[in-house]
């Protein structure tokens, strides 16, 4: 039966639910065989504690939408013996809602239990894929009520399905969960926790705090047996060094750990010494900036084509940059190349505009199919490479450098003014070692403490094409500071399946054994 067609069920289900008021948890004694919260430590039937310390077994989540059979090849029982062996407790299983529209979710979930109970390794269900979302962090069930309704339905059936599993330690309902407020993701969990308990009072909740700021943070629940859980994927520029799939473009592989980390890039200033055309032309002219001396104490530059007043609709193509006089590459320059998985917008360019004026993926284009367009009658718009921290279309900065930008330019209407012309920007770096690690959790720290509950950090680890040592030196301190706190934890991930070494602890078939011994360690403790 699919999840769908229990919707009605536990619809009837809540009518009976009768909800704690008054802001007291309440209190509830767990069967002997089931692992359970008791304060802020996790214990098994006996009462003695159980540290929770493992891997995420991601079961390729972001490939089932093209390849459906890929969640059955991630992992076999020799890979549990192999983390038993390690020393690992548990692992974190991913999977997609999509899973469950056939058996075969149900199948994949069984084989891990069968596989578990074989190793003695806790499982934590975890729902990384939420609907009514294909793939990760579309984030559309904020919007859709009857997907919210599904959301609870298909936990109400997974845990009918799976309440007299002592082998599962808990459900993780959401994986970073993102909606616009975090108040909508609350609500959520507060219709979700009591539907699960009318067919399962025993199996522990973890709860993840919104991804809504820097931090969002946690409301206590009113049950029991609820883990609070957190991703630690901090400092962000070492340990997703080299990542591709978070922006436009890669990110910077530079920064070292231990040692000063990017943190962020900051919008300073922009030129003012580039020069405008005010003039019109109804065929591609080629344009070239005035020499522009970036200002003091800058150290990024980026190509900004823009334009202000009334200029109907003008279009910049095929553009160059220049510093000290040597010609350096700018990413897409000929705007080509499409955004992947949005073919409406150009990659790694993006548009801010006041007033009426709007931006678009031209149509009109020197060479090529493309181009940038710019449309308005009153104030400005512009056209910029600066994201974030993602570095690569950024352009460092000495003292004493000179920039030129040159391009073709397409402006038949123009009463304003049309350049091509720089914004500036400043990096902001951090020291990061063990003691920063530890600073950056503590918020987490003392909301547990304060309030009685366990931690669970869900995700943290590290790119391997992070430069030198850092992976292996920012893994074993992270692990070293959770351990020294009393956290539970999983690694992000077990193996990586597409070619590329990532995060995985496997590479396919091949083990790093420098980062197993990591992990052994800091499973012993």
């Amino acid at each position: 039966m699919t999840f769908f067609r229990r919707l009605g069920v536990v619809l009837g289900l809540l009518a009976g639910i009768i909800l704690i008021t008054g802001g007291a948890r309440a209190q509830q004694t767990a069967p002997a065989d089931f692992l359970h919260v008791a304060g802020q430590t996790i214990v098994d039937g006996d009462g003695q504690p159980v540290l929770l310390r493992g891997v995420n077994v991601d079961t390729d989540y972001w490939r089932f939408p093209f390849d459906p059979q890929s969640p059955l090849r991630y992992a076999t029982e020799a890979d549990m013996h192999a983390l038993s062996e390690l020393g690992a407790t548990v692992i974190r299983l991913g999977v997609s809602w999509q899973y469950f529209d056939t058996t075969m979710g149900y199948n994949l979930v069984d084989d891990y239990l069968s596989w578990a109970e074989a190793t003695g390794i806790y499982v934590i269900l975890d729902m990384h894929v939420v609907l009514p979302d294909i793939y990760f962090g579309e984030n559309r069930i904020w919007d859709d009520p009857a997907a919210q309704e599904q959301f609870i339905s298909l936990w109400v059936d997974l845990a009918s399905r799976y309440q007299d599993q002592t082998i599962i330690a808990g459900y993780d309902l959401a994986n970073e969960p993102g909606p616009p407020e975090a108040a909508q993701w609350w609500d959520l969990v507060r219709r979700t926790i009591p539907a699960i308990r009318t067919v399962d009072p025993n199996h522990i909740l973890f709860v993840e705090e919104p991804l809504t700021g820097d931090y969002a943070g946690f409301q206590l629940q009113d049950d029991p047996n609820v883990v609070y859980s957190y991703h630690d994927y901090s400092p962000f520029s070492v340990t997703h060094a080299g990542a591709t799939w978070i922006g436009d473009t890669p990110l910077p592989t530079e920064d070292s750990y231990p040692g000063e980390v990017l943190t962020d890039v900051q919008w300073m200033d922009y030129s003012r010494d580039h020069g405008d055309f005010t003039g019109q032309t109804d065929t591609w002219m080629y344009w070239e900036s005035a020499i522009m001396t970036p200002p003091d104490d800058i150290d990024w530059a980026t190509v900004k084509p823009q334009a202000w007043g009334n200029i109907g609709t003008v279009w910049f193509d095929d553009l160059e940059l220049l510093r000290n006089g040597v010609p350096l590459p700018v990413y897409n320059a000929g705007i080509e190349d499409a955004v992947g998985g949005d073919d409406s917008r150009p990659v790694s360019w993006y548009f801010y505009g006041d007033g009426d004026f709007s931006g678009a993926w031209g149509t009109e284009a020197h060479t090529g199919s493309h181009s940038l367009e710019i449309s308005g009658t009153q104030e400005y718009g512009l056209w910029t490479q600066a994201n974030w921290i993602l570095t690569l279309p950024l352009f460092s900065i000495e003292p004493g450098d000179t920039f030129q930008v040159r391009g073709w330019i397409l402006a038949p209407e123009n009463q304003g003014g049309v350049g091509l012309g720089l914004d500036y920007l400043k990096s902001t770096y951090e020291y990061y070692d063990r003691d920063r690690l530890l600073a950056d959790i503590q918020p987490y720290l003392d909301w547990a403490a304060t309030n009685h509950v366990p931690l669970f950090v869900g995700e943290f680890g590290g790119m391997a094409a992070s430069p030198g040592d850092s992976r292996y030196n920012l893994i074993h301190d992270k692990i070293d500071v959770m351990n020294a706190n009393g956290l539970h934890w999983t690694m992000w991930h077990f193996r990586d399946t597409d070619g590329v070494a990532e995060f995985g602890l496997y590479q396919a078939d091949r083990r790093d054994e420098r980062l197993a011994d990591i992990l052994r360690q800091g499973m012993d403790g």
